[in-house]
């Protein structure tokens, strides 16, 4: 049964503001990802945490979250060797990686991908909007390279720089240019390497939950009903502790690589405690995050971003087919549908709805969700007319959601293959 609303009947958000939403006739027709090929095991942070004097196994890890492995490029891997030691265990090389793979590549293969899904050529893209936490592209941006190197015309190219929900604001962005200009094909990539470049590998209770790749969407105007979409975002810097993150600048560069010589000073003679102080207290350069306040917030702050735009969609539980969060990692994916069932009234069945892909990738921040995707379709999870929710939540404190119909891929098979 479809629910009506009116102004007085919003339930008591704490994050979301209703009356902020977008609407359009928007479709999905393209889907892709490319992800590395080197690997991570839980060995290998497992070696860190024992030699900082925290005695753990690699079977500790994947109890506690579920991931045994996460994909990285093989500058990541030469990294890891460069600061935990040549003789650290768990790094595996992939002789056919691409040894020098950069996020730009990353996320120009998802994009041929996508546009192939979608039937078609980079030529044909009025728009592209790019997303990333970790990169470090200032100018030219990751979307202005990335529309150079696929072959685009001179268009528009917007890079969004942020935490994890920022791939939710390009698509509310996208919405918003398909329904108000004269765009019709917008592109969207996402490419992240968090492991790498925004946390510190010693910092093992948060490196330990990032992997790396990329994603992209093909958007195209819509024409039908079936493709009436709803977008929504929100910030409340308020809660910017839980995630903070802030780059460093050409003045900060002379303290940043003392602080780096001090902590890798502190890991050799196995300071664990040492280690940790200087990783709190100086935290330019480094994602640092509050991983208690996060199972609290993120999961809450997308469950509002959801029952919101399925009010806005006079769309009941029942009639929304999947629920594809922000992986962050399994804990609050679960925690997701729990909020909703318990504080919003969805029925019993809400949680196998959601989709979680965290234990083959890790986190990958505003890549995450593309890469879900694209692994149901390979399982035959989307089919055409399935109502889909794409909430997420990220630093800042970000949060948002992509309320659409899947209607399919002209070209599907690419993405099977």
């Amino acid at each position: 049964m479809r629910r009506d609303i009116t102004a007085d009947t919003w339930p008591a958000y704490r994050y979301i503001v209703p009356d902020t939403y977008t609407q359009a006739k928007v479709r999905l027709t393209g889907l892709g990802s490319s992800i590395p090929k080197g690997m991570i095991t839980n060995d290998f942070f497992a070696y860190i945490a024992t030699r900082l004097g925290y005695p753990r196994k690699g079977t500790d890890f994947e109890r506690a979250t579920g991931l045994s492995a996460r994909c990285v490029r093989s500058c990541t891997l030469e990294q890891c060797r460069r600061i935990a030691g040549t003789d650290a265990p768990g790094l595996i090389d992939d002789p056919m990686a691409f040894h020098d793979e950069s996020l730009i590549d990353m996320a120009v293969a998802a994009a041929q991908h996508a546009l192939a899904s979608a039937g078609r050529e980079a030529p044909e893209v009025d728009m592209v909007i790019a997303t990333s936490s970790s990169d470090n592209y200032i100018f030219p941006t990751i979307a202005g390279l990335v529309q150079r190197q696929l072959g685009c015309r001179s268009i528009r190219a917007s890079t969004l720089k942020g935490g994890c929900a920022c791939i939710t604001e390009a698509l509310q962005m996208a919405a918003e240019a398909l329904a108000t200009s004269n765009v019709r094909v917008v592109l969207i990539v996402a490419a992240e390497a968090v492991i790498a470049n925004s946390v510190h590998i010693l910092d093992w209770r948060s490196s330990l939950l990032f992997g790396e790749g990329a994603s992209a969407f093909v958007l195209e105007r819509g024409i039908t009903q079936g493709d009436e979409t709803y977008a929504i975002n929100g910030y409340n810097a308020h809660q910017a502790e839980v995630l903070w993150y802030q780059a460093l600048l050409h003045k900060d560069a002379r303290e940043a690589v003392n602080i780096d010589q001090q902590i890798l000073e502190m890991y050799q003679k196995s300071c664990g405690e040492q280690v940790d102080h200087l990783l709190a207290k100086y935290r330019m350069g480094y994602a640092s995050m509050s991983g208690k306040r996060v199972y609290e917030d993120a999961p809450q702050a997308m469950a509002e971003c959801v029952d919101v735009l399925c009010r806005h969609a006079h769309l009941s539980p029942e009639e929304l087919g999947s629920i594809v969060p922000h992986q962050a990692n399994s804990r609050i994916v679960r925690r997701v549908g729990e909020v909703l069932m318990l504080e919003y009234g969805w029925p019993g069945n809400t949680s196998g709805k959601l989709a979680d892909y965290f234990c083959s990738y890790g986190n990958l921040s505003n890549a995450s969700i593309g890469v879900a995707l694209v692994e149901m379709l390979r399982s035959q999870r989307l089919q055409p007319g399935q109502w889909i929710a794409l909430p997420a939540a990220g630093g800042g404190f970000h949060y948002g959601c992509w309320l659409f119909q899947y209607q399919g891929l002209k070209h599907s098979e690419v993405l099977v293959a």
